[in-house]
């Protein structure tokens, strides 16, 4: 990590050489520490706090080897269909330094915020220029406090704020207490518990402001109500505010996981693109599809395609062909999960080994039969997670769409041409549901069940369509399945709840999609151990989804859980809490919500809305 020396009136200022302050996972980069997060580091030398903000992708740019810029970069990556749908060139790996290479300049610069630190000792609070500090040293000091035996340094405040444009802003102390002194001199004192104990006071004689507490802070319109509005500051770009924000801010705490969900769009590497000599030829794949057929020879040709590949023109020629097929296709308009799941259901009939795709057909145990069509053990997998923007207060409330993106806070000042992605590669078990058991089971007091949930459900923004089909029973069955299955394969073959990861496929005409992918999602080499597709193999799944459904069928926190007489994890959820169904939020697709455990297993009232409840019973 690098630090940003301070803040310009128009957004970070990044000097002129890095300055190690830290250091974050590679795969967090790319998901929950992206351009516009916040960042909790230690000084390297004195072990103090501090905190910052992932800087944008332009000065991802500025940081990078000179000459190394956008896709010109060392660390690279392509995705075909990914790269279509969000309208990039391709995709850049976040920056690796090794420790012992002092010479590596291409790290990931971050800027102070907030800039609003507290004294631990005199409870002081002020920006971090009215603290004392060493030169070109990021940790900043209370000289009062400070003794030549021990220093203390200033933390960051805990307070923050932010609004659903994704727009963020310091904590506004002055205008809190009414304090229009040219000189605050402010302290944050402790004077008893909870926010009613956090006293504001500014401590000049003549200060015209008066002391008040933190409490009812965190209300929805405790700014606005007091003429504070969002001022439309993005401190991680070297911008201007945006002007004409209309959302109300909100004071949230600086490590709160509502400060950020990132929007991630990801996919398979599946056939065509899956061989191995994708990643040589991919930074070519836009040009190759503006090349008419006659034209490949010398494309491949001038561009020593088959030196650098180690391929013969023969087999590139035939890629080629494969790829514009599928480009001028129905499939390549269609979403990315359609071609998946099709690819998937190819491979319950025969193995499939391309490239970075291998999979082979499992029988379905015989007692699985009525509820579960097919299932696919994938021995080999690559998926490219690419980060396309962020959400802040509330997460996003449907798929990614190009024309429709507006509430996805920035991660860059122009339009990217690249995009920040991590590559997974692993291993999976994919499951596709009976259709003709679904169509049997969606009755009208599961449709019932589920319209309660889209009752309660207020979102705005969503598509229609999208809300229709996410708050549809199908829906809710297959993703509370994968979350059931995940919490229960943790147990049995030693992955970690983290290491485990969903993906959907659920989709109406002319895209009707029934299945559920259990992947290992993890960069590290938990993506290796073989054992998930050990637990999908006819011997070990039934058992396995047998344990599932008997561990679903009580919770500790019953009977409040199943009856939804208390909303213990989401208003978005029904029956769903964190000792039955909930999992890491890396894990799922869709923030923890949209689940209900009554879809699998019934209710006490009404067990037939389960739709395994046939099954738990011979098991009980």
């Amino acid at each position: 990590m690098r630090r940003a020396s301070g803040q310009g009136p128009t957004g970070p200022q990044v000097p002129q050489g890095p300055r190690i302050i830290g250091s974050v996972r590679r795969s967090h980069v790319a998901s929950t520490f992206g351009p516009g997060a916040v960042v909790d580091f230690r000084a390297p030398a004195s072990g103090a706090p501090l905190s910052g903000l992932v800087t944008g992708l332009e000065e991802w740019d500025r940081a990078a080897p000179n000459g190394r810029t956008g896709l010109l970069h060392f660390q690279r990556t392509y995705e075909p269909r990914l790269q279509r749908l969000l309208r990039v060139g391709g995709f850049r790996l976040p920056p690796v330094k090794e420790a012992a290479d002092e010479s590596w300049t291409d790290v990931l610069p971050v800027v102070r915020f907030p800039h609003w630190l507290m004294c631990p000792i005199c409870e002081r609070l002020a920006p971090a220029y009215e603290f004392s500090f060493d030169p070109n040293m990021p940790e900043r000091r209370c000289a009062s406090c400070s003794r030549d035996a021990s220093t203390t340094y200033a933390v960051p405040v805990r307070f923050i704020v932010a609004c659903e444009n994704g727009h963020l802003d310091e904590f506004p102390w002055t205008r809190w207490i009414d304090c229009k002194c040219a000189s605050p001199r402010l302290v944050l004192k402790t004077t008893g518990a909870g926010l009613a104990g956090k006293l504001v006071q500014c401590m000049n004689t003549d200060c015209s402001g008066s002391p008040r507490s933190l409490e009812g802070a965190f209300g929805k319109r405790a700014l606005s109500t007091r003429g504070m509005w969002c001022a439309g500051k993005r401190p991680w770009l070297p911008t201007a505010p945006e002007r004409g924000c209309t959302m109300a801010p909100q004071v949230v705490q600086r490590g709160a996981s509502s400060v950020y969900y990132s929007a991630i769009e990801s996919s398979l590497d599946i056939p065509p693109f899956s061989p191995n000599l994708s990643q040589v030829i991919g930074p070519y794949a836009e040009d190759v599809m503006k090349c008419s057929p006659e034209e490949w020879p010398a494309f491949i040709r001038i561009n020593r395609l088959e030196e650098k590949s180690g391929t013969s023109k023969e087999e590139l020629l035939r890629t080629f062909e494969e790829w514009r097929q599928w480009h001028e296709g129905k499939e390549a308009d269609a979403p990315l999960e359609w071609a998946e799941y099709r690819q998937l259901n190819l491979s319950a009939q025969e193995p499939v080994d391309k490239g970075e795709f291998q999979t082979r057909p499992e029988p379905v145990p015989q007692e699985l039969e009525p509820y579960i069509d097919s299932v696919v053990l994938a021995r080999r997998l690559r998926e490219v997670r690419a980060l396309v923007g962020f959400n802040r207060i509330k997460p996003s409330s449907g798929p990614f769409r190009s024309d429709n993106n507006s509430r996805l806070g920035c991660i860059s000042v122009q339009p990217p041409k690249w995009l920040p992605a991590v590559e997974l590669r692993g291993e999976g078990i994919f499951i596709r549901f009976s259709e003709n058991a679904l169509e049997a089971w969606e009755g009208e007091k599961v449709r019932a069940r589920a319209g309660w949930l889209a009752s309660r459900r207020t979102n705005p923004h969503a598509e229609p369509a999208d809300e229709a089909l996410r708050t549809g029973p199908r829906f809710l069955l297959l993703h509370s399945f994968a979350h059931a299955l995940m919490r229960q394969l943790s147990l049995t073959c030693g992955y970690s709840s983290a290491a485990l990861r969903e993906r959907l496929y659920v989709g109406n005409d002319p895209y009707d999609m029934c299945g559920v992918l259990i992947h290992t999602g993890s960069a590290d080499s938990e993506g290796t151990l073989g054992g998930l597709v050990r637990q999908g193999k006819q011997a070990f799944l039934e058992n396995t989804i047998r344990e599932m459904l008997v561990s679903m069928a009580w919770c500790s926190s019953d009977p409040l859980c199943i009856t939804c007489a208390v909303t213990l994890s989401s208003p978005d959820n029904l029956s769903a809490c964190h000792a039955c169904l909930l999992v890491p939020e890396t894990s799922c697709q869709h923030f923890n919500l949209l689940l209900d455990r009554a879809m699998l297993v019934g209710t006490p009232e009404d067990p037939t809305v389960g739709y395994f409840n046939p099954l738990l019973a011979k098991s009980s």
